[in-house]
């Protein structure tokens, strides 16, 4: 390759579960809040706007700054995914 190194990054994404057990395990944010700007739900794939819904947050640390990641549900969906798990 002409002494020239590829770098690969692992580009795939993280699973739900691990999201997931990432957010409830830290009370980072299971908050009921009003979407002013629109937002799909993760898990029915409905459109939520102007009403509110469940924002589940995630913190991802590393060696740098610690991300935040959100994920939106639907307020009924929320509630049959919570008593599904």
């Amino acid at each position: 390759m002409n002494g020239e190194h590829k770098i690969v990054m692992l580009d795939y994404p993280i699973s739900d579960d691990v999201f997931y057990n990432n957010a409830l395990k830290q009370n980072l944010g299971l908050a009921l809040k009003f979407a002013w700007l629109p937002k799909r739900c993760v898990l029915t794939g409905k459109l939520i706007w102007l009403k509110y819904g469940y924002r589940v947050t995630a913190m991802w640390t590393g060696p740098g700054e610690p991300i935040f990641e959100h994920k939106w549900h639907d307020k009924n969906a929320h509630i049959i995914w919570m008593l599904k798990r």
